[in-house]
């Protein structure tokens, strides 16, 4: 099979000139001529291999190309062009993701080792890919992260991707979908695990007390300031700092951060020295930054300083095959806790469990276990001892033991057909309960009517 390339340069005799080098290599080819053309044609296509310019006309540049190309599909390889002026620049988008760069004027003897090169490593990317899937299928977590669903894969691929460049990285979801549990792989899977992992939540420090807390403060400074004290870009040095809640940043403290973020120095509070610092950035938000920038309340430019590489994070109602794993983790964590001889969940209550939406997400999810494990009486965590709120609806019908028990064997490990077998029972009986209608059966099931059809036409459920 061909592998396919994606030529971006504004310029358009050059991008000729390279579509004919990959089409005479063997290599099909697309070509791009600015930022919007190759985010269109990278979020239609699947390429092995980007080549993008670093500077283009207007605020077009290689470093967007690479994030659009990274953010679809984590093992494309991106070598970036560059003139004599900018090489400086190119070795960044190395650190940021990049394969390599090379600088124009080019032969096309060396543009071919390269390209030859980064192929081949994407042939290792592969290795590393299957392996992390069946490492993830066999112990249905990653890092910490409970979770073996493909939109968790998907999330598991880019951390791994990324992890080991220095580029910032944003991570987007709601409330208790496990942001920081996934800020914190990235740093393990770094080149800096062995260094701090600094997390601040910004939304929980008080406004006269944020920038003392990010930047330390000098003996003096204010009343109270009896001695001098390092902040939390001194204790990040050289690891990683987790900015939790970003988007709760009043605007003075955006631009006293973006500032340090492009220059890499600041200032003690009352202090007039400079100091150097070296951490990789990692941010979290539950806001919509898109629609606060907008409204003036987030700075733009601050925020594609910290966008390189976007992690969405998805709610649990929309990856419930994670939940019998999540549950078992939990339900095992909380009996060693609190001392119970609890050792598994029975159908019905899993039953209730997988038809919850959750609107806390995993963190509701955790709630809900401990409260059952105290609760409960038996060694069997069973329906009595979920809240009300999550046995209200039920599925009706009996659901096979057996099948239950296949779900959680094995430590919670479980396989995609009983998942699959499971799921196809639940959409089955909520259309027999409802006389086939889809609209009811999705509200039993509290899933969206759109998820409701995207189920059954999975399952050949006419």
């Amino acid at each position: 099979m061909k592998e396919y390339v994606l030529v971006v340069d504004d310029e358009q005799s050059l991008r000729r000139l390279l579509e004919l080098f990959f089409r005479k290599e063997g290599f099909e080819v697309d070509t791009a001529g600015n930022l919007a053309e190759a985010e269109a044609a990278i979020g239609t296509n699947a390429y092995d291999l980007v080549l993008t310019d670093l500077r283009m006309a207007g605020e077009d540049d290689g470093l967007k190309v690479l994030r659009a190309a990274l953010q679809k599909n984590p093992w494309t390889q991106v070598i970036v062009l560059t003139a004599y002026g900018t090489v400086e620049t190119a070795k960044e988008a190395i650190k940021y993701g990049a394969y390599d760069y090379i600088a124009k004027p080019f032969d096309n003897s060396e543009l071919r080792k390269i390209v030859r090169s980064s192929l081949a490593r994407k042939e290792d990317d592969a290795g590393r890919r299957k392996a992390l899937r069946e490492s993830v299928r066999g112990t249905s977590a990653y890092e910490g992260i409970v979770g073996r669903s493909e939109a968790m894969l998907g999330v598991f691929e880019l951390i791994d991707r990324v992890a080991p460049t220095d580029a910032n990285v944003m991570i987007l979801g709601e409330s208790g979908t496990g942001k920081e549990l996934v800020a914190a792989a990235l740093h393990h899977r770094s080149n800096r695990k062995d260094q701090p992992f600094v997390p601040i939540n910004c939304a929980a420090i008080p406004e006269t007390l944020l920038e003392s807390e990010l930047f330390g403060h000098v003996r003096g400074a204010f009343t109270g300031a009896v001695q001098t004290k390092k902040g939390l870009f001194e204790a990040a040095h050289r690891g990683t700092l987790f900015l939790d809640e970003v988007g709760e940043l009043p605007l003075p403290m955006q631009g006293k951060l973006l500032r340090a973020l492009q220059e890499r120095v600041f200032r003690r509070v009352g202090g007039n020295e400079d100091l150097s610092i070296d951490f990789r950035t990692v941010c979290a938000s539950k806001r919509d930054l898109h629609r606060e920038m907008a409204e003036s309340r987030f700075r733009d430019d601050l925020y594609f300083r910290l966008n390189v590489i976007q992690i969405f994070v998805p709610p649990l109602r929309d990856r419930r095959e994670d939940i019998p794993a999540l549950a078992a983790h939990f339900m095992r964590k909380f009996a060693q806790k609190h001392g119970k001889p609890i050792e598994r969940i029975d159908g019905e209550a899993m039953r209730a469990l997988l038809a919850h939406d959750f609107p806390g997400n995993v963190r509701e999810l955790e709630n809900i276990l401990e409260r059952a494990t105290i609760m409960e009486t038996k060694n069997v965590i069973s329906l009595g001892s979920l809240p009300p709120n999550v046995t209200k609806i039920v599925i009706p019908g009996p659901l096979a033991g057996d099948e239950i028990q296949e779900l959680l064997s094995e430590e919670g490990v479980f396989l995609d057909q009983a998942m699959d077998r499971l799921e196809k029972k639940h959409l089955l009986k909520a259309l027999e309960a409802t006389g086939g209608n889809r609209t009811e059966a999705a509200k039993i099931l509290n899933i969206s009517l759109r998820s409701m059809r995207y189920r059954l036409q999975k399952h050949s459920i006419e």
